[in-house]
């Protein structure tokens, strides 16, 4: 049985390599059940195929992605749920990053076919360790409240579930522009990151 994949259409960019070389071509992201890689058009020939192991970041178009090493679960830091090694979307730069993962994962019914698995990944500084944002709501309020300990009330908001997992751009926008979360649409949030 043959694995489905998505694709989207070569674009200009530019990759690094591990051993700190960069190159351009024109890039896209080629996605399978088993499996992420960048493809580089080759022309005529068959693309050349880059796993996220062989990489330290890449451009495609618009988008940014960064290659991250053992991202953990929020609570759980021996948890790699990603694997050793894999590529995530950066979202927003600064002090707090935003990165996302996505993955084609089987579909409910074979009928629909595949989905995509989409999950956030913060680092709330430049030196700290990638965490995953978890998806359950009382992960969500256990874990996320040190993410944004410097904004004591937010935080506590987190804490008591007032906001959760479906808030998190509402949130992350809260906190990066220091608004009050109430005062905070969710069409507003929704600015904060690219599409």
């Amino acid at each position: 049985m043959l694995e489905a994949a998505v694709h989207g259409k070569y674009q200009p960019g530019y990759y690094t390599l591990a051993d700190g070389t960069r190159h351009a071509g024109r890039l896209r992201i080629w996605q399978t059940l088993s499996r992420n890689v960048v493809q580089v058009d080759q022309g005529k020939a068959d693309p050349v195929n880059l796993a996220a192991e062989q990489m330290c970041h890449f451009t495609i178009g618009p988008d940014s992605f960064t290659v991250a090493r053992q991202v953990a679960l929020a609570g759980q830091p021996m948890n790699l749920p990603f694997g050793d090694v894999a590529f995530f979307r950066v979202m927003l730069r600064g002090k707090l990053q935003v990165l996302q993962y996505d993955q084609l994962v089987p579909g409910m019914s074979p009928q629909y076919g595949p989905s995509h698995y989409l999950a956030w990944v913060l680092r709330p500084t430049p030196e700290a360790d990638l965490v995953v944002v978890p998806w359950e709501e009382t992960d969500f309020a256990r874990h996320m409240p040190a993410f944004f300990i410097d904004n004591p009330l937010l935080a506590q908001r987190i804490r008591a579930g007032l906001v959760g997992r479906n808030d998190f751009k509402r949130i992350v926008y809260s906190y990066v522009f220091r608004k009050e979360i109430e005062e905070v649409s969710y069409e507003t949030a929704a600015t904060i990151f690219p599409n």
